[in-house]
Protein backbone atom coordinates (compact mmCIF):
# COMPACT_ATOMS: atom_id res chain seq x y z
CA UNK A 1 0.00 0.00 0.00
CA UNK A 2 1.47 3.12 1.14
CA UNK A 3 5.14 3.73 0.87
CA UNK A 4 7.54 5.73 1.67
CA UNK A 5 8.56 6.60 -2.21
CA UNK A 6 4.89 7.74 -2.50
CA UNK A 7 6.52 10.88 -1.29
CA UNK A 8 8.45 11.04 -4.73
CA UNK A 9 5.19 12.63 -6.27
CA UNK A 10 5.99 16.03 -5.19
CA UNK A 11 9.18 16.14 -6.39
CA UNK A 12 7.95 16.70 -9.74
CA UNK A 13 7.59 20.57 -9.98
CA UNK A 14 4.80 20.70 -12.64
CA UNK A 15 1.76 20.52 -12.77
CA UNK A 16 1.07 18.27 -15.81
CA UNK A 17 3.97 15.87 -14.27
CA UNK A 18 2.69 15.83 -10.51
CA UNK A 19 -1.10 15.11 -11.57
CA UNK A 20 0.06 12.07 -13.74
CA UNK A 21 1.81 11.01 -10.92
CA UNK A 22 -1.18 11.65 -8.20
CA UNK A 23 -3.95 9.76 -10.56
CA UNK A 24 -1.53 6.51 -11.78
CA UNK A 25 0.36 6.45 -8.13
CA UNK A 26 -1.88 7.76 -5.30
CA UNK A 27 -5.37 7.56 -6.80
CA UNK A 28 -5.41 3.93 -6.91
CA UNK A 29 -4.39 3.42 -3.27
CA UNK A 30 -6.81 5.79 -2.18
CA UNK A 31 -9.49 3.62 -4.36
CA UNK A 32 -8.03 0.40 -3.32
CA UNK A 33 -8.64 1.30 0.53
CA UNK A 34 -11.44 2.88 0.33
CA UNK A 35 -13.90 0.16 0.37
CA UNK A 36 -12.10 -1.05 3.81
CA UNK A 37 -12.87 2.46 5.47
CA UNK A 38 -15.94 2.89 4.52
CA UNK A 39 -16.92 -0.20 6.14
CA UNK A 40 -15.00 0.09 9.12
CA UNK A 41 -16.87 3.72 9.48
CA UNK A 42 -20.49 2.08 8.42
CA UNK A 43 -23.19 1.85 11.27
CA UNK A 44 -26.65 0.07 10.72
CA UNK A 45 -29.22 1.61 9.81
CA UNK A 46 -27.07 5.31 9.31
CA UNK A 47 -26.57 6.71 5.79
CA UNK A 48 -23.63 5.02 3.49
CA UNK A 49 -20.74 6.63 3.32
CA UNK A 50 -19.01 7.68 0.38
CA UNK A 51 -15.11 8.24 -1.02
CA UNK A 52 -14.34 11.56 -2.67
CA UNK A 53 -10.77 11.42 -4.30
CA UNK A 54 -9.77 14.72 -4.78
CA UNK A 55 -9.33 15.95 -8.46
CA UNK A 56 -7.82 19.21 -7.97
CA UNK A 57 -10.29 20.50 -10.96
CA UNK A 58 -8.74 24.25 -10.20
CA UNK A 59 -5.19 23.55 -10.32
CA UNK A 60 -3.99 25.61 -13.50
CA UNK A 61 -0.66 26.53 -12.78
CA UNK A 62 0.82 25.52 -9.44
CA UNK A 63 0.89 21.76 -8.64
CA UNK A 64 -1.43 20.74 -5.54
CA UNK A 65 0.65 20.58 -2.35
CA UNK A 66 -1.19 17.93 -0.88
CA UNK A 67 -3.50 14.94 -2.23
CA UNK A 68 -6.40 13.00 -0.18
CA UNK A 69 -9.38 11.02 -0.43
CA UNK A 70 -12.73 12.14 1.86
CA UNK A 71 -15.29 10.09 3.28
CA UNK A 72 -18.60 11.88 3.75
CA UNK A 73 -22.29 11.03 4.43
CA UNK A 74 -23.00 13.26 1.51
CA UNK A 75 -22.90 11.32 -2.45
CA UNK A 76 -21.96 14.74 -4.20
CA UNK A 77 -19.59 16.47 -1.91
CA UNK A 78 -17.70 16.95 1.50
CA UNK A 79 -16.60 19.85 2.21
CA UNK A 80 -19.78 21.72 3.56
CA UNK A 81 -20.41 18.09 5.78
CA UNK A 82 -18.31 17.00 8.66
CA UNK A 83 -15.64 14.13 7.14
CA UNK A 84 -12.50 11.85 7.34
CA UNK A 85 -9.57 12.33 5.16
CA UNK A 86 -7.08 10.12 3.96
CA UNK A 87 -3.73 11.64 2.17
CA UNK A 88 -0.58 12.80 2.05
CA UNK A 89 1.44 16.28 2.63
CA UNK A 90 5.37 15.92 1.33
CA UNK A 91 6.26 14.97 4.65
CA UNK A 92 3.52 12.74 6.09
CA UNK A 93 0.30 10.79 5.42
CA UNK A 94 -2.83 12.13 7.34
CA UNK A 95 -6.09 10.52 8.92
CA UNK A 96 -8.26 13.16 9.66
CA UNK A 97 -11.43 14.27 11.15
CA UNK A 98 -12.28 18.05 9.45
CA UNK A 99 -14.50 20.76 10.02
CA UNK A 100 -13.89 23.79 7.53
CA UNK A 101 -15.28 26.40 6.62
CA UNK A 102 -18.04 25.15 4.74
CA UNK A 103 -19.80 23.00 7.71
CA UNK A 104 -18.90 25.22 10.41
CA UNK A 105 -21.83 27.22 10.62
CA UNK A 106 -24.44 24.48 10.65
CA UNK A 107 -22.30 22.96 13.65
CA UNK A 108 -22.10 26.08 15.60
CA UNK A 109 -26.19 26.77 15.03
CA UNK A 110 -26.32 23.42 17.24
CA UNK A 111 -23.95 22.67 18.94
CA UNK A 112 -21.02 23.39 21.39
CA UNK A 113 -18.32 22.22 20.49
CA UNK A 114 -16.67 22.29 24.30
CA UNK A 115 -19.04 19.14 25.13
CA UNK A 116 -16.44 17.51 22.42
CA UNK A 117 -14.15 17.84 24.92
CA UNK A 118 -13.94 15.13 27.49
CA UNK A 119 -14.17 12.57 23.62
CA UNK A 120 -11.01 14.70 22.67
CA UNK A 121 -9.38 14.38 25.68
CA UNK A 122 -9.90 10.55 25.67
CA UNK A 123 -7.74 10.14 22.52
CA UNK A 124 -4.67 8.37 22.54
CA UNK A 125 -1.47 10.31 23.03
CA UNK A 126 -0.12 10.31 19.65
CA UNK A 127 -2.77 12.25 18.14
CA UNK A 128 -2.49 15.39 16.56
CA UNK A 129 -4.87 18.55 16.21
CA UNK A 130 -5.23 22.05 14.01
CA UNK A 131 -7.21 24.73 13.34
CA UNK A 132 -6.73 24.94 9.72
CA UNK A 133 -6.96 22.00 7.36
CA UNK A 134 -4.72 24.08 4.61
CA UNK A 135 -0.98 23.63 6.06
CA UNK A 136 0.61 20.65 7.25
CA UNK A 137 1.50 21.74 10.74
CA UNK A 138 -0.29 20.73 14.29
CA UNK A 139 -0.03 20.02 17.58
CA UNK A 140 -0.30 17.57 19.66
CA UNK A 141 -3.47 16.81 20.74
CA UNK A 142 -3.21 17.58 25.06
CA UNK A 143 -5.51 19.08 26.69
CA UNK A 144 -4.68 22.47 26.58
CA UNK A 145 -4.32 22.39 22.89
CA UNK A 146 -7.28 20.85 22.33
CA UNK A 147 -9.06 23.48 24.44
CA UNK A 148 -6.99 26.21 22.70
CA UNK A 149 -8.24 24.61 19.67
CA UNK A 150 -11.85 24.53 20.35
CA UNK A 151 -11.52 28.27 21.13
CA UNK A 152 -9.96 29.29 18.24
CA UNK A 153 -12.70 27.03 16.38
CA UNK A 154 -15.27 29.62 18.01
CA UNK A 155 -13.75 32.71 17.85
CA UNK A 156 -12.29 33.38 14.84
CA UNK A 157 -14.37 32.77 11.47
CA UNK A 158 -11.85 30.97 9.20
CA UNK A 159 -10.63 28.81 11.76
CA UNK A 160 -11.47 25.09 11.58
CA UNK A 161 -10.89 21.81 13.40
CA UNK A 162 -8.66 18.76 12.19
CA UNK A 163 -8.05 16.00 14.43
CA UNK A 164 -6.10 13.06 13.98
CA UNK A 165 -2.92 10.86 13.34
CA UNK A 166 0.20 11.81 11.15
CA UNK A 167 2.66 9.52 9.78
CA UNK A 168 5.88 11.33 9.41
CA UNK A 169 7.84 9.92 5.85
CA UNK A 170 10.37 7.53 7.02
CA UNK A 171 8.57 6.12 9.28
CA UNK A 172 9.45 1.75 9.23
CA UNK A 173 5.23 1.58 9.09
CA UNK A 174 5.85 2.49 5.63
CA UNK A 175 7.69 -0.64 5.19
CA UNK A 176 5.02 -2.54 6.43
CA UNK A 177 1.27 -2.16 4.67
CA UNK A 178 -0.56 -4.53 6.99
CA UNK A 179 0.40 -2.80 10.21
CA UNK A 180 -0.18 1.07 8.71
CA UNK A 181 -3.54 -0.05 7.23
CA UNK A 182 -4.58 -1.27 10.49
CA UNK A 183 -3.92 2.13 12.03
CA UNK A 184 -5.57 3.96 9.24
CA UNK A 185 -8.51 1.78 10.22
CA UNK A 186 -8.33 1.78 13.90
CA UNK A 187 -8.22 5.91 13.62
CA UNK A 188 -10.90 6.11 11.88
CA UNK A 189 -12.98 4.06 14.16
CA UNK A 190 -11.46 6.49 17.26
CA UNK A 191 -12.50 9.44 15.52
CA UNK A 192 -15.97 7.98 14.99
CA UNK A 193 -17.51 8.93 18.43
CA UNK A 194 -16.41 12.42 17.66
CA UNK A 195 -18.05 12.69 14.11
CA UNK A 196 -21.34 11.39 15.23
CA UNK A 197 -22.45 14.02 17.61
CA UNK A 198 -21.32 16.59 15.03
CA UNK A 199 -22.94 14.77 12.12
CA UNK A 200 -26.13 14.35 13.84
CA UNK A 201 -26.16 18.56 14.64
CA UNK A 202 -25.61 19.20 11.24
CA UNK A 203 -28.65 17.30 10.12
CA UNK A 204 -30.64 18.59 12.61
CA UNK A 205 -29.69 22.05 11.14
CA UNK A 206 -30.53 21.24 7.79
CA UNK A 207 -33.63 19.61 8.14
CA UNK A 208 -36.20 21.19 6.25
Amino acid sequence: MFTNQDFEIFNDQTLAGRMRLIKTVIDPKFEQLAPTIITSLQTPGKPAFYAHVAKHLRRFKNPPVDTWVAFSQNKRSYKAWPHFELGLWPDRLFIYFDILDECKPAVQARMRLTDLAPLLTALPADYVISNNHGVPSTQPATPAHIMQAIQKFDQYKHSELVVGRAVLAGDPLFEDADMLNRLIITTFKQLLPIYQPVMAAVSAEREP
